[in-house]
């Protein structure tokens, strides 16, 4: 059994809402947010997370979606979300990555903010659909492409599916499906809440940007990736030619590379990833601008 922390249990007791607790009956009510703080409190991950699936069915007030996603942080502090599902993957798919993404790029008066969802599998067999649907019945992937990659190194199949949207991809509950041509299904319940922006990124200059460090890294989550990459017009499309990624000792103007003097797309992102058992839960900030090389 998982030690509890006093301080755990503080925050636990505070993230209950007001007006549902008198003093002295606090958990004596078995609504699914109450077994989540129960569970969490006892350090069962997996029987947290199914309670707060639970409450999210439910489609809480404001109040309570404040609380959820509370919970969820704390539960993220024992081992970074690996303990929330214990079920793993059926034998012909590999892996999974749902990355929400935030797109700062260059307007004519400002800057303008662009959102995106990327779905990533890796599987063993022909995938035929990917979908992604917020409880209870919003389909986010209706109309989006699926493409495929074979990796002839592994002999696996990777697949992704996006989409890109004017407004932000909200906290709360959804459901990701894989079926396979074969005939296969997968799926499970996923929870997102509010992204990880511990470290985030801006530009201070036409050739560099600043890393703001605005609170501290869960130790037990893999560390921020600054990927920098280049991207040149090549028959009219833009396509990466030159990318760079870093784990630690970020760099904040762009390193030496050996491509010839020519105005490029830069892009610079930074990257948080946390778990929810197997399925990797990321967030990326993109900033972007035209740069012209000179070395």
């Amino acid at each position: 059994m998982l030690k509890i922390n006093p301080s755990l249990l503080i925050l636990c007791i505070s993230l209950l809402p007001n007006q549902s607790w008198a003093d002295n009956e606090w958990f004596t009510q078995q609504d699914s947010i109450t077994n989540a703080h129960k569970a969490l409190l006892s350090g069962d991950l997996k029987k947290s997370f199914d309670a707060m699936v639970e409450a999210w069915q439910n489609e809480p007030e404001a109040h309570v979606t404040n609380h959820l996603n509370g919970l969820l942080w704390k539960g993220l502090e024992s081992d970074c979300g690996r303990g929330f599902d214990t079920s793993g993957y059926p034998s012909w798919l590999n892996n999974v990555v749902i990355e929400r993404q935030v797109i700062q790029s260059p307007g004519r008066l400002n800057y303008r903010l662009n959102y995106r969802l990327n779905i990533r599998a890796s599987t063993n067999s022909n995938v035929s659909e990917i979908s992604f649907v917020k409880w209870p019945d919003k389909a986010l992937l209706s109309n989006a492409k699926l493409s495929k990659d074979n990796s002839a190194s592994t002999g696996k199949l990777n697949y992704s599916v996006q989409i890109d949207r004017n407004t932000e991809i909200g906290n709360g509950l959804y459901k990701i499906r894989i079926k396979t041509q074969s005939g296969n299904s997968w799926e499970d319940w996923i929870v997102l809440g509010q992204p990880d922006s511990a470290q985030s990124i801006r530009w201070v200059s036409k050739d560099s940007w600043a890393i703001d460090k605005t609170a501290l890294l869960n130790r037990f989550c893999p560390l921020p990736i600054l990927d920098i990459s280049l991207y040149g017009n090549i028959e009219g499309h833009y396509k990466k030619v030159w990318s760079q990624a870093f784990e630690t000792k970020y760099p904040e103007t762009l390193p030496q590379s050996t491509l010839p003097n020519n105005r490029y797309l830069l892009d610079v992102s930074m990257t948080h990833k946390r778990w929810q058992g197997l399925i990797s839960i990321e967030y990326k900030q993109i900033i972007n601008k035209a740069y012209d090389l000179s070395n």
